[in-house]
């Protein structure tokens, strides 16, 4: 009988200290400083990649993928699955295309303006006009 307590006060302080190394080593968190430049590279990337993925939301950029046969949830597993390089590189063509996207806009406002600087007698750029003088 003597046997068998000890046996058991044995095994149940053994089983104790199983459950509470184990959880102490599940617990424990580990820290570590980081320096300020990778702070805001990681904090860039992951908006860089949210920009992305509000950009495949959009529902004529989703329409535009239907029709040419892409998935649009395959495109964000895709998405999701570029390295940081990649995803800033893709920003960076993105806003690229968005400077020189309003071209139309841009060369009607320079019409316009020589236009009437012809008509007031600045310059003399198209033949059809007349100084207004």
């Amino acid at each position: 009988m003597k046997i068998l307590r000890h046996t058991k006060t044995a095994l149940t302080f053994g089983l104790a200290l199983q459950v509470a190394i184990a959880t102490h080593t599940a617990t424990m968190a580990e820290a570590q400083m980081i320096s300020t430049d990778t702070a805001i590279q990681r904090s860039a990337s992951e908006m860089d990649r949210a920009f992305l993925m509000d950009e495949l939301a959009k529902d004529e950029v989703r329409d535009e993928m239907v029709r040419l046969g892409v998935s649009p949830d395959e495109a964000e597993a895709r998405l999701a699955a570029l390295s940081d390089a990649e995803i800033a590189r893709l920003v960076q063509q993105a806003e690229e295309e968005k400077a020189g996207a309003d071209i139309v806009g841009t060369l009607a406002t320079i019409f316009i303006i020589l236009l009437v600087t012809d008509f007031l007698c600045f310059t003399r750029v198209f033949n059809f006009t007349r100084c207004v003088r």
